[in-house]
């Protein structure tokens, strides 16, 4: 039943993960091997296998591992929905042919509960801990015990077409993290600017999206930036956690953005970063990564800055973050080597070397502060690297991420689309409440 209940959680799971990009699909080994000797008594090296979504890029990490401590690393790169699937299947089942995965940042309380990975307080001291920027650190979390370092994080912030807003005759004020535009301040520059270079809707622009819109990793932030928690402290209660005034409110400002038409519907979250690509979106929500799709795209009239807060709370924005993580297999027969790499991969030079070619959003503090400090560092990173380690949010801390990933995406999509904001956020709850009962100790 175990088995057949893991296999269940699959089709919510798959949906319900972020922003990361796929792997290769290509197989490494599939068996550890221990140090030991050979048949002609020479001493054999020790190789460990990790399961992992990232590409085959990170082999000159790898062998860079190897030369350091002389433990040989295998990776089993597979896509991204492969991944989950092969966790679900593989270390559920108890298999020791694998040493790491990687695991994204929200499921760590799953696969913890689980018994999948391991504790890893004793190999971890506090001040290794306390490297990372609190929302990585926590996300590693699970009742009480350290289970997975961050391999990298991400970052929200506030983007806009400079081209439409020169257009319309819109100046955005002087701003900063101390003295951020409000949602409000978002509203009226979106309505103004809509009114002008599109006044009979026959270009089909937005005055303001959400480039993850009806996804709990961006969506949760609104309810987060008006003092809005997204799950109880002890990981499973809901009621009166995502369904109080700061989760009404929040949610009946979104909704409004939909009914006047200053944000559109029907627009996917696969779709979203094309539309502000092409000149169809004045503002939008979104992470780090918009510099180098517009790029891509061709867009040059594009600017950034803080993530907004709503007036009021200003001192209470909270945006989306998260990433991969480490975790070391609960059935490895090489422990050991295991933690000494994902060491070298999460707060040693692996780390740093992964991040100069990935580009991803550091998750530890000196490499935050380095991005910040750094008068060659792009603008939108800077910011990014200040959000990302005073305002970030990590997604709902529970073993039942999966089931309150995916209530929360569809009840996002249905006050979007005009349901009744109060009543949606109660169903969520008593939806939640009922997937929650089989994990609860």
């Amino acid at each position: 039943m175990k088995k057949l209940s893991a296999i269940i959680l699959l089709m919510a799971m798959v949906t319900t993960m972020f922003g990361c990009s796929g792997g290769s699909g290509d197989t490494g080994t599939t068996a550890s091997q221990t140090s030991g000797t050979d048949s002609t008594g020479k001493a054999e090296k020790k190789e460990i296998v990790w399961m992992t979504e990232t590409t085959k890029e990170n082999q000159e990490i790898l062998e860079a591992f190897e030369a350091k401590t002389g433990i040989k690393v295998k990776g089993e790169y597979l896509a991204f929905n492969d991944l989950f699937e092969s966790i679900e299947i593989k270390i559920a089942s108890g298999s020791e042919d694998y040493d790491v995965i990687s695991v994204d940042g929200p499921m760590v309380a799953a696969y913890a509960n689980r018994g999948y990975i391991l504790p890893l307080d004793k190999y971890f001291t506090d001040d290794e801990k306390g490297q990372f920027i609190d929302s990585s650190r926590d996300a590693g979390i699970w009742d009480g015990k350290f289970y997975a370092p961050a391999q990298a994080t991400s970052a929200q912030l506030l983007w806009y077409n400079k081209a439409l807003l020169k257009q319309a005759g819109v100046t955005i004020r002087d701003n900063d993290e101390n003295n951020r535009l409000t949602w409000e301040e978002i509203e009226d520059m979106a309505k103004k600017t809509v009114a002008a270079v599109d006044p009979d809707k026959s270009k089909g622009i937005s005055g303001i999206q959400f480039q993850q819109v009806s996804r709990t990793y961006q969506m949760c932030a609104l309810a987060n930036s008006m003092g809005g928690k997204n799950i109880g402290d002890d990981g499973y209660t809901v009621d009166g956690v995502i369904n109080n005034d700061a989760w009404i409110k929040s949610m009946t400002w979104m909704q409004n953005l939909y009914n006047s038409g200053l944000s559109q519907k029907g627009i996917t979250a696969d779709e979203v970063p094309n539309y502000f690509n092409s000149g169809k979106i004045v503002f939008m929500a979104g992470g780090t990564w918009t510099a180098a799709a517009c790029d891509t795209a061709g867009m040059k009239d594009y600017g950034w800055t803080y993530a907004p807060a709503f007036k009021g709370f200003e001192k209470n924005v909270g945006t989306g973050t998260g990433s991969w993580h480490f975790g070391v297999n609960a059935a490895s027969k090489n422990v050991d080597a295991a933690v000494e790499f994902i060491k070298y991969m999460s707060i040693g030079e692996g780390s740093d070397k992964y991040l100069k070619w990935s580009g991803d959003m550091p998750a530890r503090k000196s490499k935050i502060q380095e991005l910040i400090d750094d008068k060659n560092t792009a603008g939108y990173l800077k910011v990014g690297a200040y959000e990302a380690s005073n305002t970030a949010v990590p997604r709902a801390l529970t073993p039942g991420y999966s089931e309150y990933s995916s209530v929360m995406d569809a009840t996002f999509e249905n006050i979007r689309n005009g349901s009744t904001v109060k009543d949606s956020l109660n169903s969520a709850v008593e939806q939640i409440n009922s997937a929650m009962a089989k994990y609860k100790k």
